[in-house]
């Protein structure tokens, strides 16, 4: 499909499913955006793993974040330098920032042992908007960069 033809799906408000890049389209200035939208993804289930026995237990200030991660490393480096003037740009950073702040306030609820709470919260609209919104303006800077 191509993740430009799925960002014209999904703003002409077609039911496209997940991103889909075309062999070689994930690399992005330093940053390869499937495996940095595939670790968002994968959040729900760690996040999930420390409703149950937390064996792994994550930090509320590493989960709160937005600069641990593959993209937040990326956003504070290299795609500041090269976007930060960008307004696509600057709805990534606060749409990544919402989301790890959103992971983190779900873990702080399984911390108080809120387990209930955390697992409506996880599977909620909130969580499961701010992870779709970092995808969905990744794709919009990746779009906007492509067509300078």
């Amino acid at each position: 499909m191509g993740i430009l033809n799925w960002l014209k799906g999904i703003t002409s408000g077609h039911e496209v499913g997940a991103a889909a890049f075309a062999p070689g389209e994930e690399h992005f200035h330093g940053l390869n955006m499937k495996d940095a939208i595939d670790a968002h993804i994968a959040w729900k289930t760690k996040l999930e793993g420390q409703i149950g026995d937390g064996a792994d237990r994550l930090e509320i200030g590493e989960v709160a974040s937005d600069s641990r991660c593959v993209l937040g490393n990326w956003l504070h480096g290299q795609g500041k330098q090269h976007f930060g003037v960008l307004p696509e740009f600057t709805d990534l950073m606060r749409d990544h920032l919402q989301f790890h702040l959103t992971a983190g306030k779900i873990l702080m609820e399984i911390r108080n042992g809120k387990h209930e709470e955390a697992r409506k919260m996880l599977h909620g609209r909130e969580f499961r908007y701010a992870s779709d919104m970092v995808q969905l303006s990744l794709v919009r800077l990746y779009a906007k960069v492509n067509s300078l």
